[in-house]
This record gives structure tokens, C-alpha cells and sequence, in this order.
């Protein structure tokens, strides 16, 4: 069987830098986003490279807690980290940054990285449900259309937006498939693995061939189902459903698998919040990425009772044993919703939750896998 881990992801980050450096010395630009409300389908239709930018190693944090306060979000920290020690070629590639306003670290912090890239503030409504919220984004990404197409010097047509849409739109049935694969009595991934899958590996180059990619390692996976062994030791696994703060450093994921759980699913921006969302490619296309986008159930937005209802279909769904919520160190907005989600998933569903708090350091690493390990042993 193929395996799908790091190996596998590096394979892909080193195509995908090689094809953004020529892409580069074209004279292509590349735009980045540090949050799903941003779509990428307007930096794509602007003939320009869309990238992720947010980060998931500790490498750079020291050098960031020089300007930022020590007991801040690490996946800001990291962000941060690794745009003043131009150690990433994604951030040293970036031309101009989208930077929706989501929680308040972020926008204090693009404050200092506009002082290194061209950067556009996003100013996103803090409330979904508020009536005028989709005028206020669909000006908003107005606004950023203008800059995108001023940066590139292209025109972002509606009929180029259209085809992005498209695109995008097949990236996410194409990942909602992939997880479904896990839906059945005997899981055919791995957490780490459909990670690994659905990675972008940074830059979004070349939509079809990632399509295809995806689709090949499909395969692999339903073959899964006719090795007995496979079968036994999966069925055996407690199935996690894991949420909370995305998911850039991989530290819990890895930890609850090594125990012997399975992430059958993960609720995290990346996973099912976000690939859930389809654009209508019937409507005015910006509109429909400002109403699609808006949608996204993350825990910046006041009310946030979508959330609950994607948890709830997705414990159902997945057959979930066991939910738990990562909490980056620092992260209020998610740390505060916690209380709302430990509510929902053991009084309205029944299903035990494990709340894990941490950072990106190995230093809890034995403390948190003691604290798993005794989940799920509670849950077999």
C-alpha cells in the first residue's frame, strides 16, 4: 500500500517550489490569505498564484516574541516568525496579502507585516447573521478585486471568476469525498493521512493535476477494504472527530493516532468547516464567494450556532466515539466557544469530548499523551 505521510507531502512541496519559481521568473505574482473567509478563486482569476500562509512550526516563534508578546497564538507567532526571518519560500514568494480581520492578534499583527509586504486589510463583519453583513463583505472583496487587479496589472473578468469557481468548487467536493471514505463501518484513512492528501503544499498550482492526485490516492484507499487486517485493526479504533483551532501543526493529530485512535474526521478550517461550503456558479460570482465565504462557522463570528449544527451532522455522519478540541494557547475566541461545544457534543449528542490546550513545542507532548491514551481508553 501507498503511504501517504511526509515523505509523500515533501515530494509535492518540492514540485510545487520549483513550478512557483518559474512561475515567478515569468513574471507571474503570487497573492496570499491567511484565513478561509479570503477566497482564493479572486487572486487565481487575477492570473496571479494563490498561497496559505499560515504556519505550524516553532522554529520561528523566537524571533517573533522579539515584537509580539510571548503569550499570543502560536500559529500567529509562526506566521509572524517566519516573515521577519525570510525562512519560508512561500512568504519570501508573496507579492501582496489578503488579510481578513478575524481575531484581534491577527489584526494587530498585520499591522507590523504590512511594514514587509504590500498587505490589504480585510475588514470582516463579526457577525454572519447580521443582514447587512453581506453587503459590508461582498464591498469588502469589491475593494480587494481592485487591488488584486492593480497589483497584477490583469482584469479580474466575471467569466475568469466563473472558471475559478469551478475549480475550487471540484478541490472541495473532491476533499468532502475523500473524507466520506471514512463514513462506512471500517475507516480507510487515516487522519495524518487525509491531512497529508488534501495539503496544498502551499502554493495552489495546478488544480487539475491536484484533482487527479487526489483522485489516484482514492483508490489506494477503498483497496483498504479488502485487506482483513486493515479492516480488523481499524474497526478496533475508537473514531475521533477532531476540532477546534486549525490544525497547522500536527503534534495532537499525531498523538491520538499513535495512542490508536483514528481521526475519521476533522471539523478544523482546512478540513469539513470549509470543504463543506460550495460557491453558486449561477449567481453574480463575487457575490457568491462574499455569501459563500461569510458561511464559514468559525468562532470570530457572534453568534456562532452553525458550528454546532456542522458538529452535530458530522458526529451522525462519521459515527463519531469521541470529539476532541484543540485549543491553541491564547486563542480566546475558540477557547471561549469550547464551553458551548463540550455542552452541545455531551448533553445534545451523547458523545464523550476531550479539551486539549497546547502550543507548537514538544515540551507537554508525554503529559497530553497520557491524557489521550486514558480518552481513549475510556472510550473502548
Amino acid at each position: 500500500m501507498e503511504r501517504f505521510d511526509a515523505a509523500y507531502l515533501e515530494q509535492r512541496v518540492e514540485r510545487n517550489l520549483a513550478a512557483a519559481a518559474a512561475f515567478k521568473e515569468g513574471g507571474g505574482k503570487v497573492g496570499a490569505v491567511y484565513c478561509a473567509f479570503m477566497p482564493k478563486e479572486l487572486i487565481a482569476a487575477a492570473g496571479a498564484l494563490p498561497v496559505s500562509l499560515c504556519a505550524g512550526s516553532e522554529r520561528p516563534i523566537a524571533a517573533a516574541e522579539q515584537s509580539l508578546p510571548r503569550n499570543l497564538c502560536p500559529l500567529i507567532k509562526s506566521s509572524f516568525g517566519f516573515a521577519i526571518t525570510d525562512q519560508c519560500p512561500y512568504f519570501h514568494d508573496t507579492d501582496f496579502i489578503l488579510a481578513d480581520a478575524t481575531c484581534d492578534g491577527k489584526k494587530k499583527m498585520f499591522e507590523l507585516l504590512a511594514e514587509i509586504k504590500p498587505l490589504q486589510v480585510m475588514l470582516l463583519p463579526q457577525s454572519a447573521s447580521n443582514p447587512e453583513a453581506l453587503d459590508q463583505w461582498h464591498a469588502e472583496l469589491h475593494k480587494a478585486k481592485a487591488s488584486v487587479e492593480l497589483l497584477t496589472g490583469n482584469i479580474v473578468t466575471d467569466e475568469a471568476l466563473r472558471e475559478q469557481i469551478r475549480r475550487y468548487n471540484a478541490l472541495r467536493r473532491t476533499t468532502r469525498e475523500l473524507y466520506a471514505l471514512n463514513a462506512g463501518e471500517t475507516p480507510l484513512a487515516f487522519g495524518r493521512e487525509l491531512a497529508v492528501i488534501t495539503d496544498s503544499a502551499g502554493f495552489d498550482i495546478d488544480l487539475p493535476g491536484r484533482l487527479a492526485e487526489m483522485a489516484r490516492a482514492a483508490e489506494v484507499l477503498r483497496a483498504r477494504a479488502l485487506d482483513d487486517a486493515f479492516v480488523r485493526d481499524m474497526r478496533a479504533r475508537p473514531r475521533i472527530l477532531l476540532t477546534g483551532c486549525p490544525n497547522t501543526n500536527k503534534k495532537v493529530l499525531h498523538l491520538l493516532e499513535d495512542a490508536g485512535g483514528v481521526v475519521v474526521a476533522m471539523e478544523n478550517c482546512g478540513g469539513l468547516k470549509t470543504a463543506g461550503l460550495q460557491v453558486d456558479e449561477r449567481d453574480d460570482p463575487l457575490r457568491a464567494l462574499a455569501r459563500s465565504s461569510l458561511a464559514v462557522a468559525c468562532p470570530c463570528m457572534t453568534p456562532n450556532a452553525a458550528r454546532l449544527d456542522l458538529l452535530g451532522q458530522l458526529i451522525d455522519a462519521f459515527a463519531i466515539d469521541g470529539v476532541v478540541e484543540l485549543i491553541w494557547q491564547a486563542c480566546h475566541t475558540y477557547n471561549i466557544e469550547a464551553f458551548s461545544v463540550r455542552r452541545h457534543v455531551m448533553q445534545t449528542k451523547g458523545v464523550s469530548y476531550l479539551q486539549i490546550e497546547t502550543d507548537y513545542s514538544e515540551s507537554d507532548v508525554e503529559q497530553l499523551r497520557v491524557r489521550v491514551e486514558a480518552f481513549l481508553e475510556m472510550l473502548r
